[in-house]
């Protein structure tokens, strides 16, 4: 059949003549036929006119630019204006751009649409038919648009293919402009010579400037959504600024301007919340006669329309209907009619109506917790004010049963309502208080649960919004509905419901939350809401969406409704030029749901006429044409289509069951150049004809003594098929196909040719993967090889900065030594050493990247303890981490060792609890991140790292053996991602300090450490008198080899700290200059020298951080001499404890750097020490005033998901445990022995790992004759106010010393906050 002959001459929808084509390859003429008993409809013999649906976007083109008001159209009447006796007839804020309108500034980016004329429907299809054969043709004969210059300017409208991204695609994504490859031309109107300049008294220069620019910008680009709403909001300040200035708003200069800007906003996409109110409150403020103001009530019924769940909105519609009816009936009026006007609003605004709105908006906000109280508030409160002018017992009983039903839904207000009630009833039932008061409260008990659990989710968005930060309130409404449709139960429903329809409200061009919102209603059994007016909203505000416009399809399939209902949304859907934006699959899905719809109309529905065959076989056509063309346009003639050929296989499926065998089976011949290397297709192929064979191959009655004939077509697909083994995806399968088909359907002889065939094949493809296999270790070899030599360019430059680091740190742990020592305490203090996992020696490396499997499309009901009993056969697991994804779990899972992670990988495409699982290993997943700034926390890169691929698990290492790491482990779905994240973010310059390294973890690859101590160049030197300067100790040390550098680590005031350290170009000479000084007197000191060990067993690991003068520690007595810690200067040990908290059940993977940035919101701090050993801080601060603050605040804080801040002494700190992990699921630590604690002090690793760890101790010399005094005052080497750094470890003060008083309770710190507070007081007074 020719569609084209189906159209007349004077139905042709091109203003033109097109000129004549030839018929397209593939066309309808040459399409093959249905089986002999089915006879044509006759339909290309009948001349009818088209009267499809015109798409919304299709207005008149204008003469003018989008804004351009030289047009010649009159403009339209302001509100201002006198009504005449049909006064409503020109304008309303609500009536839809009229003819004149199109023409005026408001005119923008359209096609012409030709004048319909009267239909003759011969038939309810053949209307159909013609209208899929106009669309076609107009396909073909899209007249090419103009540049402003009358020129075709590619330049101007083609783009680059933008990733199809279902999940993040939004309006302020959209292009500015739409492509010259989208499914739409739109027709450009030439710009005006001179373009209009906008100015007004109320705006500045540079408002009127942007307004221009922004005018310009849209009448080439009238789809720029952005564009619209700065436009909008430019010139309602204005307006504003206006009104504030002038009595008189209807004299704003661009007020005619600013109507029509949003008409045509309104016009193209949804107005929204925000603008809404801000255009009925303009509108309200212009309102000054009766019409008008039925124009703002159409207005509000309008924007409640769109939005109906906008508590908002419902409120300014109530408020305003109420205002209406006040000012009529002289009830509080706050404005002053005239007397006609008031004659004629008694007629027009009624209680009834009034009411009305109220009650509709109560019932539509009934379920939002946030701020249902809006509506529900002022409406009860206008009832009561009418029961008090106008009372009655009926009305005392509604109200009394509208706040009992109020009080048992969940609200933010609770309490206040039930305030409103107590009141309510003691003025009108006061002798039965207490019962009603009782049995309401035991009624609403099930209602307040429900809020409690809810109130943390509500308190995130609330303050997410206070904020303005919309990520943080986008992530805050994902988690809620997270949760709330994970715990969904019998009455969550209406919560669930309410909760979508606020996400959607502030998020309205998020398609994602419209698909979840959807999904959960097709889900529910429930009819209360109505899923088609949800979808109706969805694909308004994203009509990018080609998911939701498929669900609107299909859901009006679904329900029944007539076909041309659901084929004139397929025409809003293809014909609105946005599905195509983001790639070709979004208008591929409405594609699927319209070709599907026509298959199953054609066949399942019953009483199928010959009409209905001919239109779905020509709308399957057509279908695939248009989607041809649309590829073609996007990129270029090299487009091959669907990789799923979904389109094709409907097409196929309608000819099978129409019997036109040949028809389809041509399609699949078709497919063999796009789809022929992939196993995906051949296999379907076959099974197809498969299919076809049993239809005749099943024997009966009539041929049970018939022989059958074999499936020779299906056995010419296999054979066709091993031909392109070479080139195929998965090879190895159709091998084993072809075997077992021949074995079991074909003769001896063709089954022993194809033994012969398969094993030729399978040589061939063993070929095949061991040269693929060769190339792949090429590449990853040199890639391996770039990574080295990339991280060791990164090591040098950062050498030296490490060396420095240690020495700093060496430096400070003597320090302490020798204050501790000069105060008789014995303890030695030993040298830091480096990480323990570190050391090749040390302990047996842990190597997750080669023991982690990733098990895809779990259950979304499984539980960590049901994968651990699936996986328990396969070895010893180490950890399990489950994923929500895509209405299914994806989990990681660790083995002890890459012989059990293969052996797990085995179950690939098992069954795990009624869905088929698919495994791979986690090699090349996880990168290893370094170099971010010490404040990073898991959020901070997770939004650094969440635009390259989808994060499984970001690892912390632990910091109680080296409180200065600063690295994590971030585990991606697949290799691919965390390659792209890689080569994306790794020498990304974050700050001025800080550029990122983000390689590939290979525990393999790791390097040996490195740096003048690593190296044995270092000598520490002891005893060194406290006066001597770098200068004097240059020319002391380069007598005995080539000296590199020296430092003399000192105290805040300046002071030595009798310490030293010198680097020489060699270890031998370091040696024997360590051998020459030692025991050398130097300015009356006998030296002590020895090479620096890195490595020392048993070091404390604490961060320290001095942020200004510290005060003495308590228990000492005694300043060091020109120290600063004098009696005079920091005051007594009391004051230190009155000053000093400690945070407790912190975890261990928090540094220093986020626990300050967390404390020093509430006070000047002096010092602050983490201890990760004992799972806590101890914090100093400047003002005793501060401590209660900050106790009170940092209580209960939750830093990590589950872990939430205690306060506490430093006492109680001590007495604290730091965390024990262990790696295996179900292991343990044993407890102590009584032995072991009498012996000595436990060490806080792990039994296991405090095992491994290697080397004697090697401890710095002592330094004699030290003076006493406080440490706090020493510059700790390697702590600066940017966080840890590698290599750093200090002690802290030692605060148990005698007299340290009791521990503070929460209530002491209240008292004392409360007692600052007092004397602050005074001092104001």
């Amino acid at each position: 059949m020719d569609i084209n002959s189906l159209l007349s001459p004077q139905d042709s929808p091109a203003d033109e003549t097109p000129p004549p084509l030839g018929t397209p390859q593939g066309g309808l003429n040459k399409r093959p036929r249905g089986p002999p008993k089915r006879t044509s409809s006759n339909l290309s013999q009948q001349s009818y006119n088209s009267a499809s649906p015109q798409p919304r976007s299709q207005l008149p083109t204008p003469s003018g630019s989008y804004y351009g008001l030289q047009s010649a159209a009159p403009p339209l009447p302001s509100p201002s204006v006198g009504v005449t006796s049909a006064p409503r007839t020109a304008h309303s804020t609500t009536s839809t751009l009229s003819a004149d309108m199109r023409a005026s500034p408001l005119g923008t980016i359209h096609e012409e649409r030709p004048a319909q004329r009267p239909m003759q429907r011969q038939s309810s299809g053949m209307d159909t038919l013609a209208d899929l054969a106009s669309m076609q043709q107009h396909h073909h004969h899209q007249p090419k648009r103009q540049s402003l210059n009358g020129l075709q300017d590619p330049q101007i409208y083609d783009h680059p293919h933008v990733p199809s991204r279902t999940s993040s695609f939004s309006l302020p994504s959209l292009p500015r402009t739409l492509s010259t490859r989208s499914a739409k031309d739109f027709a450009m109107a030439d710009a005006p010579a001179s373009p209009r300049v906008y100015t007004a008294r109320s705006l500045s220069h540079a408002d009127s400037e942007a307004i221009s620019q922004l005018v310009q910008y849209l009448s080439e680009n009238s789809y720029d959504y952005n564009s619209h709403v700065r436009l909008i909001n430019l010139l309602h300040k204005g307006f504003i600024d206006h009104a504030a200035i002038s009595n008189d708003p209807h004299s704003y200069e661009l007020l005619q301007d600013l109507r029509q800007a949003r008409q045509t906003m309104d016009y193209k996409y949804p107005v929204g919340e925000e603008l809404w109110v801000d255009w009925i409150n303009d509108e309200k403020l212009l309102a000054r006669s009766t019409d008008e103001r039925i124009a703002v009530m159409e207005l509000c019924a309008k924007a409640v329309g769109e939005e109906p769940s906008s508590a908002v909105l419902w409120r300014l519609y109530g408020d305003y209907m109420h205002f209406l009816w006040t000012a009529a009936y002289k009830i509080d009026a706050p404005e002053a009619w005239t007397e006609e006007d008031k004659i004629i609003g008694k007629e027009v605004f009624k209680w009834e109506p009034m009411m009305e709105v109220w009650e509709r908006g109560v019932a539509a906000t009934q379920w939002r917790l946030n701020d249902s109280h809006l509506v529900w508030n002022r409406c009860i409160e206008i009832m009561m004010e009418d029961q008090q002018r106008y009372p009655t017992s009926d009305k005392v009983r509604n109200l009394m049963a509208l706040f009992s039903e109020r009080l048992t839904k969940p609200h933010a207000t609770w309490e206040e309502t039930f305030q409103m009630f107590s009141s309510f009833v003691s003025a009108y039932d006061n002798s039965s208080y207490e019962e009603i008061m009782t049995g309401t409260n035991k009624r609403a008990a099930q209602a307040k649960q429900q809020y409690a659990l809810r109130e943390p989710f509500e308190l995130k968005i609330q303050q997410a919004a206070r904020n303005g930060d919309k990520n943080a309130e986008w992530y805050a409404y994902t988690e809620y509905l997270d949760w709330e449709v994970r715990k969904k139960g019998v009455f969550s429903f209406h919560l669930i419901n309410a909760l979508y329809e606020r996400a959607t409200l502030r998020f309205a061009t998020d398609a994602t939350l419209w698909e979840d919102y959807v999904e959960f209603l097709i889900g529910e059994t429930r009819s209360e809401v109505n899923l088609l007016s949800v979808l109706e909203r969805a694909t308004r505000h994203c009509p990018w969406s080609g998911s939701l416009w498929s669900h609107r399809i299909l859901a009006l399939e679904a329900e029944g409704r007539v076909f041309q209902e659901i084929e004139e949304i397929k025409h809003k859907a293809t014909s609105s030029g946005l599905l195509d934006v983001g790639g070709m699959e979004d208008l591929l899905k409405v594609y699927i749901a319209w070709c599907g719809f026509l298959r199953r109309r054609a066949f399942n529905y019953g009483n199928t006429t010959e009409d209905d065959l001919d239109i779905a076989e020509v709308g399957i056509h057509s279908a695939l044409e248009h989607v041809r063309e649309i590829g073609e346009r996007k990129y270029g003639k090299d487009y091959k289509g669907d990789p799923q050929y979904r389109l094709e296989r409907i097409h196929i499926n309608f000819y099978s069951r129409s019997n036109n065998i040949e028809a389809a089976r041509e399609l699949w011949r078709q497919l063999i150049p796009l789809r022929g290397d992939s196993y995906d297709f051949w296999y379907r192929y076959y099974i197809w004809e498969m299919v076809i064979w049993a239809k005749v191959a099943i024997p009966d009655n009539s041929t049970a003594t018939t022989r059958l004939s074999t499936p020779r077509e299906a056995t010419a697909v296999l054979k066709q098929a091993l031909k392109r083994v070479a080139t195929m995806d998965w090879p190895e399968q159709l091998t084993t196909m072809y075997l077992n088909h021949c074995e079991q359907h074909e003769s001896v002889q063709e089954y022993r040719s194809a033994i012969i065939t398969a094993r030729k094949a399978d040589k061939q493809i063993a070929q095949r993967r061991a040269a693929e296999a060769a190339e792949a270790q090429a590449a990853a070899a040199q890639q391996q090889q770039q990574t080295l030599d990339a991280t060791a360019d990164i090591a040098a430059q950062e050498e030296s900065a490490s060396a420095k680091r240690k020495r700093d740190a060496d430096a400070t742990d003597l320090e302490e030594m020798a204050a501790k020592r000069s105060r008789g305490d014995d303890t030695r203090v030993d040298v830091p050493f480096g990480d323990a996992s570190s050391s090749a020696t040390s302990q047996l490396k842990r190597d997750r990247e080669h023991t982690t499997i990733i098990v895809r499309n779990l259950p979304i009901e499984a539980t960590e303890t049901r994968v651990r009993q699936f996986f328990r056969d396969c070895g010893t697991i180490n950890s399990i981490n489950l994923v929500t994804e895509h209405g299914g779990q994806t989990a990681t899972i660790e083995f002890e060792t890459q012989e059990d992670a293969k052996f797990a990988q085995s179950r690939d495409g098992r069954d795990f609890d009624g869905s088929p699982i698919q495994i791979s290993f986690g090699t090349a997943t996880t990168l290893w991140v370094t170099n971010y700034p010490p404040e990073a926390d898991e959020g901070y890169l997770r939004n650094l790292f969440k635009d390259h691929g989808e994060i499984i698990e970001i690892r912390f290492p632990s910091l109680q053996k080296n409180t200065h790491r600063r690295f994590c482990y971030i585990q991606f779905l697949t290799a691919a991602q965390a390659e792209a994240a890689s080569a994306a973010l790794n020498g990304k310059k974050l700050d001025k300090q800080h550029t990122l390294r983000a390689l590939i973890s290979d525990p393999s690859r790791k390097d040996d450490r490195h740096g003048a101590t690593y190296e044995g160049r270092e000598v520490f030197i002891a005893n060194l008198h406290f006066k001597t300067t770098e200068d004097e100790l240059v020319e002391l040390a380069q007598a005995y080899g080539t000296l590199e550098g020296v430092r003399i680590p000192r105290k805040v005031n300046n002071t030595s700290t009798g310490i030293a350290f010198a680097v020489y170009a060699n270890k031998d000479e370091a040696a024997a200059a360590a051998k020459a000084l030692h025991g050398k007197e130097f300015k009356g000191r006998e030296l002590r020298a020895n090479i620096s060990e890195p490595n020392a067993k048993g070091a404390k690991r604490h961060a320290t951080t001095i942020i200004s003068s510290a005060s003495p520690e308590p228990g000492a007595t005694a300043a060091s001499p020109g120290s600063i810690h004098s009696a005079n200067a920091a005051g007594t040990a009391d004051d230190y404890r009155a000053r000093t908290i400690a945070l407790l059940n912190i975890p261990d993977t928090v540094n220093d750097a986020r626990v300050r940035a967390l404390v020093s919101q509430h006070g000047q701090l002096r010092k602050l020490i983490l201890k990760p050993e004992n799972g806590g801080a101890i914090v100093e601060f400047a003002n005793v005033q501060d401590v209660g603050k900050a106790s009170l605040a940092l209580e209960g804080h939750e830093i990590l998901p589950g872990r939430k801040i205690r306060v506490g002494t430093v006492e109680e700190l001590k007495r604290e445990k730091g965390e024990r992990k262990v790696d295996r699921i179900g292991g343990g630590v044993k407890k102590d022995s009584k032995k072991a604690r009498e012996t000595g002090p436990k060490s806080s690793a792990p039994p296991a790992a405090a095992g491994m760890l290697g080397g004697g101790r090697v401890s710095r010399p002592g330094q004699a004759g030290a003076r006493k005094g406080g440490n706090l005052g020493v510059k700790r080497g390697g702590v600066y106010l940017g966080g840890p750094r590698a290599g750093d470890g200090v002690h802290e003060p030692d605060t148990t010393a005698a007299g340290a008083g009791g521990a503070k309770s929460n209530a002491d710190f209240k008292a004392l906050f409360l007692k600052s507070q007092e004397g602050k007081d005074k001092v104001d007074e």
